[in-house]
């Protein structure tokens, strides 16, 4: 008798994406903090370049540009599942970061609704994207 195994991977991605850092909206001085800004910045640029790639079905998408992109990769190409919690507040003051939160939540939201109507046409290998 022949016995077939079949197993199923998956993983899970935390990712606070903390916002964006304008250095007009940090009060403290310390270099160190400014820098830490900077960084989120660039990684949220990254994120977005990505997106915006996906999201216009370009021949290549650039993953390699941070950390982050890198990390989440998995989480935009092929079969996989993605869900993205935008958390945002009412405050007037934060209306700016609001309205950047609801914007990558929606992009992200129409990937997935592309791909999900691919999927009844494609397959996986189809779907998945070149990168670097």
């Amino acid at each position: 008798a022949v016995v077939s195994t079949q197993s199923t991977g998956g993983k899970f991605s935390f990712i606070d994406l903390a916002g964006s850092e304008r250095a007009a909206d940090v009060s403290d001085t310390n270099k160190q903090t400014r820098m830490e800004g900077a960084e989120i910045n660039t990684s949220l640029l990254a994120l977005k370049e990505c997106i915006r790639a996906l999201d216009q079905e370009s021949k290549h998408t650039p993953f390699r540009q941070s950390k982050l992109t890198q990390v989440l990769r998995d989480s935009f190409v092929g079969n996989s599942k993605t869900c993205m919690i935008a958390s945002i507040s009412p405050n007037i003051s934060s209306c700016e970061d609001t309205l950047n939160t609801l914007r990558y939540a929606d992009r992200v939201k129409e990937l997935g609704r592309e791909q999900n109507n691919d999927d009844r046409t494609k397959s996986p290998a189809v779907r998945t994207k070149d990168s670097d």
